[in-house]
């Protein structure tokens, strides 16, 4: 620290020598600087951005807010009219200078600060702002340099951009660092060092800026070496203790990167839009990942997958209610096993998977043609059960007791694995969140937040289970039971309808056919082993029909799966024909393309077999109201369909820490990227296009 005071206080002494020498005004025509906006109109309650303007003469720079070994960064005094609020200083990415053997972080040439500017609703006046500047510009001579600017623009009803001014704004948010959105920047506390990981051997230079001058020594060498299957670079400290969170600016191979490493381990990059709770448990590392992944399995209850077997399970409660505690805390228990141990087993193949080289992520199931077929034909036949088709067994209609009790046992079990494999693919809310830092993670660190996912998503039953007292609150056990189950089957019919319209969008009229013919040779089993496989039928009519039954639901998901994978193949590469309202495909060239020429790109990463991307799509993305805001601004909607597999947008999502369906992009030409939530209202979006204005 003393070191830097020094070289500080020396190199003002040299500028203020040299300036006598040179001249004033000689020196301070090295930097000129304007006060501009990217509108000609401002509107009440809207937000722009203001930009101080530097132009610097050759050789000369200006410093970033942490400016290295020396000097200091631009600072602005605002004198703002009733109505109207400013927020920090965007800074672009630095760059480095050197200056006998110091190296200072600044910039050089052309450079725009960028103002966010919010307007009150009530602002009525035409606005009139003003701020005073000061900076130090250095070239072998160092001068402090400092102006007053004024800006006045219009207010009308609408705001209008200026073209003028287009493309000095577009140039100003493609200078600013990019999100780190992809797998967590690991980070180890050395001895007077930081040692950064970074999951990329290809990796050839890299430099950590960090935001603040006490903690970073600017002035040694930061080391670029290669571990496994990661880059690490080893950043020098200066003394002190490090702060809980430090943020900045990470260089890779001349790309800039805005990250936020915490002292816990992990580094999360901050969204540029949606940084509500989900986010910031998200960058609390291991503790906030485990309990979004508890919340959002409790929220998988009510999805309609999951919704007819836990009401099941609710049941079967109900019907033993003069059972012990410890009975029905075996049920609870067991019950809980069978969710977490399949989650931990679906996670596990998951990764496995992954290491061999599979890009896929959570949800891949329904990207399999024959998982499809299997679960449509398993919640088919399951609700043709609870419609009173046929049984699944003595203990869901009341037996013997004991004997209730030790298949209900097994069948809690068995139910929690039903549970977890319909209830694994609806991806519900914050889910996503949850899955997608999770394979990003270490597999041990990836399972252990599947499983808590799972316990979440059998916690509603196993506290019932634990506390039964609690079952006096829930309606007593009736007639009304038969039909409420019923009713379930129902709701299971409806989810099979949904998935024959997710194998329409991927396998055509072809695939749908195929896999209703699988469902009526499914019914035709079931009505076999309803109708004479009863108990009250002869020992041999049991029997055959037992036998018809399971040959017949074999042929329908052998052949049905064979079908439907039939119809899957012919149908590739035409998933993009009719998209509704003008969403055409996406890939990575097409948005390069439509952001060299000057036009924003929303892109929405969705997948048929994704209810919540439905959802979206019906309530806010393809709407009049949506495309209208679209064409108003310029911006161009494309679609990801990641229905089938595609490595592109597989890799496009593990960029943004995603594993998985849906994900909503708004890229502007100045080089934002918004992410917005994955639960969408028109206002939302409405809210992200305005403020990339």
């Amino acid at each position: 620290m003393l070191t830097r005071m020094r070289a500080t206080l020396f190199i003002l002494l040299l500028s203020f020598l040299t300036n006598g020498l040179a001249g004033l005004s000689a020196v301070t025509g090295a930097v000129s600087l304007a006060l501009v906006s990217d509108l000609q109109t401002a509107a009440a309650g809207e937000r722009f951005y203001m930009g101080l303007r530097f132009e610097l003469d050759p050789e000369w720079h200006i410093y970033w807010k942490n400016p290295g070994s020396s000097g200091y960064g631009v600072s602005v005094d605002w004198d703002l009219p009733e109505g109207v609020t400013v927020g920090p200083l965007e800074w672009p990415a630095p760059k480095r200078f050197e200056f006998d053997g110091f190296i200072n972080y600044g910039y050089s040439g052309t450079v725009t600060l960028l103002v966010p500017v919010e307007l009150a609703e009530t602002a009525t006046e035409p606005l009139q702002i003003s701020a005073s500047v000061s900076w130090l510009a250095c070239k072998t001579a160092c001068v402090p340099g400092s102006a007053e600017l004024a800006l006045s623009l219009p207010l009308g009803k609408k705001a209008t951009l200026d073209p003028a001014q287009k493309t000095v704004f577009q140039q100003a948010r493609a200078s600013l660092p990019e999100v780190w959105s992809a797998s967590p920047l690991v980070y180890e506390t050395g001895e007077r060092n930081i040692r950064i990981q970074v999951p990329d051997t290809e990796i050839k230079e890299a430099y950590f800026y960090a935001e603040t001058a006490a903690w970073v020594d600017a002035d040694a060498p930061q080391i670029l070496e290669r571990e496994g299957g990661a880059s690490v670079l080893t950043v020098p400290l200066l003394e002190g203790e490090l702060p809980s969170l430090l943020a900045g600016v990470l260089e890779l191979d001349g790309r800039s990167w805005a990250v936020e490493l915490d002292s816990a381990s992990a580094a999360q990059a901050v969204a540029v839009y949606g940084r509500g709770w989900e986010s910031k448990l998200l960058q609390t590392g291991f503790g906030g990942w485990l309990l979004l992944a508890f919340l959002g399995g409790v929220i998988l209850n009510i999805m309609p997958c999951v919704l007819p077997v836990l009401s099941l399970k609710v049941f079967s409660l109900l019907k033993h209610a003069g059972q012990t505690r410890g009975q029905a805390f075996a049920y609870g228990l067991a019950y809980t096993l069978g969710v977490v141990l399949s989650f931990v087993a679906l996670a596990a193949t998951l990764f496995v998977l992954r290491g061999l080289g599979e890009r896929i992520g959570w949800g891949f199931q329904l990207q399999n043609p024959a998982f499809v077929v299997v679960l449509t034909l398993l919640l088919f036949v399951f609700a043709l059960s609870l419609v009173g088709v046929f049984e699944m067994g003595v203990g869901l209609v009341g037996a013997d007791s004991k004997v209730a009790r030790r298949k209900d046992l097994f069948g809690s079990f068995g139910t929690g694995i039903l549970a977890a494999v319909v209830g694994a693919p609806c991806v519900g809310p914050l889910v996503g969140g949850a899955s997608g830092v999770a394979l990003q993670a270490d597999p041990l660190t990836g399972i252990a937040v599947f499983a808590m996912l799972g316990f979440g998503m059998a916690a509603p039953f196993l506290l019932l289970s634990i506390f039964p007292k609690m079952a006096v609150y829930l309606p007593k056990p009736g007639p009304w039971m038969e039909t409420f189950k019923q009713a379930m089957g129902f709701v299971l019919f409806a989810v099979v309808v949904f998935l024959l319209w997710v194998v329409g969008q991927s396998g055509g009229a072809e695939g749908m056919l195929a896999l209703l013919m699988a469902l009526f040779v499914a019914a035709l089993a079931a009505w076999i082993y309803g109708r004479w496989a009863a108990v009250s039928k002869a020992k041999s009519t049991r029997r055959t029909a037992t036998f018809l039954a399971l040959v017949l639901g074999s042929l329908a998901l052998v052949v049905g799966a064979q079908a439907v994978s039939g119809a899957y193949a012919a149908q590739q590469g035409q998933q993009a024909e009719a998209k509704a309202n003008s969403w055409e495909t996406w890939s990575e060239e097409r948005v390069a393309a439509e952001l060299a020429a000057g036009r924003s790109v929303f892109v929405d990463f969705t997948a048929s077999w994704c209810l919540i991307c439905q959802v979206n799509k019906r309530t806010a993305l393809r709407t009049r109201a949506t495309r209208d805001l679209f064409e108003a601004n310029d911006i161009v909607p494309l679609e990801a369909d990641w229905t089938t597999y595609d490595a592109a947008i597989t890799d496009a999502l593990e960029s943004y820490g995603r594993s998985g369906v849906p994900l909503y992009l708004l890229h502007t030409p100045g080089g934002e990227t918004k992410i917005l939530p994955q639960n969408l209202t028109p206002a939302m979006i409405r809210e992200a296009v305005e403020s990339s204005r």
